[in-house]
């Protein structure tokens, strides 16, 4: 079939939620014009400037943020609410997606994403979690900084502590 992927970049895709970016795609031994032929046939859809869903059809929420931290670039995570709503403590999806980028780099402003600048995103990023995202701890501590209230603060602290507790992981 003349549009299956290699399988590399197929199982990347699968990885990552049916998301790629055009530059996995070229690594991948793609050319521009196989995306835009993807694309134009309807099999692939643009998620964002460089990012594309391997597939037809509404993306999942996880396709959204992959693609939110595709497009942000080398050492992005996803934070802040947006984290939030990965550990599941909040209930609903941040309306805006949150990124945390190392200090050393800079990405132009994006439509329906808030970025944030930390001098230890690195450090800040949970190491095997998927997509990328700030280490819990770290979502606690930004989210409890940002807060416009005290009592706000210790709310989030709170769902931290009670998200980490033995109990809730199911460890003894």
């Amino acid at each position: 079939m003349a549009y299956a992927l290699p399988e590399h970049l197929d199982h990347l895709a699968q990885f990552q939620s049916g998301v790629l970016s055009a530059q996995q795609a070229m690594a991948g031994g793609m050319t521009r014009g196989m995306i835009r032929a993807r694309v134009r046939s309807g099999r692939w859809r643009k998620l964002q400037y460089g990012v594309y869903a391997t597939f037809s059809g509404v993306p999942t929420r996880e396709a959204v943020l992959w693609a939110a931290v595709l497009r942000a670039g080398s050492g992005a995570v996803l934070s802040y609410y947006t984290a939030a709503e990965l550990y599941e403590l909040v209930d609903w999806p941040s309306s805006a997606i949150h990124l945390t980028i190392p200090e050393q780099r800079r990405v132009a402003a994006l439509p329906g994403i808030k970025i944030h600048i930390a001098n230890r995103a690195e450090l800040a990023a949970h190491p095997t979690l998927l997509p990328p995202r700030t280490r819990l701890e770290e979502t606690v501590l930004d989210l409890a900084g940002a807060a416009r209230t005290a009592d706000e603060a210790c709310g989030w602290i709170t769902r931290g502590l009670a998200e980490d507790s033995p109990t809730r992981s199911g460890s003894d």
